[in-house]
């Protein structure tokens, strides 16, 4: 079988040797496809600017400081979950507050959002923030500060709404970042899918087929006859919102991608 362009399924013409995505003769410079080269070398030259304005005096450091939060929607949520978990440990009826539970989402519909930024201990507290600190600027770098963000909270609301569908008890609470991360792992999987990640730090593996393995993990222990105590359905419910998002995205990039 023939290889195709991840892009517009033409026949590839060659693999970038920066993410590895097979490509047609058009789509081959990381300039015309999702490319982390490509984002992280505009990156880097918007830096550069900035720098060379602060030293004009155009721009004070207290302004560019601003803007390095302000345009840093990962970094900004990592410090907004940070913040919460401090609140959750010095003030426990801070969580009872945020938690999602089915049996009352009507009187408290806020909760869809904030269960994302609550987490249940230390251990789920810092696997979240190092999921999130190794893939969230891959994609926000990608895909910009504004998209970045909406799929993130969007993964995260469908994620509660598949749990609160499918759990057997109503008044089992859920809260944490994981499903909201599981969207944004899905949609690097279809932007990205021949990005190399090590899979516990150690088995190299494309992301197409880490989210592939993902998903028939919590797909298995869904429905387990044991529980875990591990909100599988909400994983599996952004992952799928979150590859959906990114293949809405990847198609409108390739409507609007310039030619050169």
């Amino acid at each position: 079988m023939l290889a195709r362009c991840v892009i517009c399924g033409k026949r590839a013409a060659g693999r970038c040797r920066y993410c590895g995505d097979t490509l047609c003769a058009e789509h081959l410079p990381p300039e015309k496809h999702w490319c982390v080269a490509y984002y992280d070398v505009s990156s880097a030259d918007e830096d550069i600017d900035m720098r060379s304005e602060i030293k004009s005096g155009e721009i004070s450091p207290v302004i560019s400081s601003f803007n390095i939060f302000s345009h840093n929607f990962s970094l900004l949520l990592l410090i907004a979950m940070s913040v919460s978990f401090v609140l959750q440990l010095i003030y426990p009826p801070y969580t009872d507050l945020l938690i999602l539970k089915p049996a009352y989402l009507i009187e408290r519909p806020w909760t869809l959002v904030t269960h994302i930024f609550l987490h249940s201990g230390f251990e789920h507290f810092f696997f979240n923030m190092l999921f999130l600190a190794f893939f969230a600027p891959v994609l926000e770098r990608a895909v910009g500060n504004k998209n970045f963000l909406a799929v993130f909270l969007i993964s995260g609301i469908a994620a509660g709404a598949g749990w609160c569908l499918t759990t057997s008890n109503p008044l089992s609470g859920v809260l944490g970042a994981s499903g909201a991360l599981c969207g944004v792992f899905g949609a690097l999987a279809v932007l990205m899918p021949r990005m190399k990640i090590y899979l516990f730090f150690l088995i190299p593996m494309e992301m197409w087929l880490a989210a592939i393995l993902f998903a028939l993990y919590d797909f298995l222990f869904a429905f387990a006859p044991v529980s875990d105590h591990i909100a599988h359905t909400a994983h599996l419910s952004g992952l799928f919102i979150g590859m959906l998002a990114g293949e809405i995205l990847r198609r409108r990039h390739h409507r609007v991608m310039p030619i050169y």
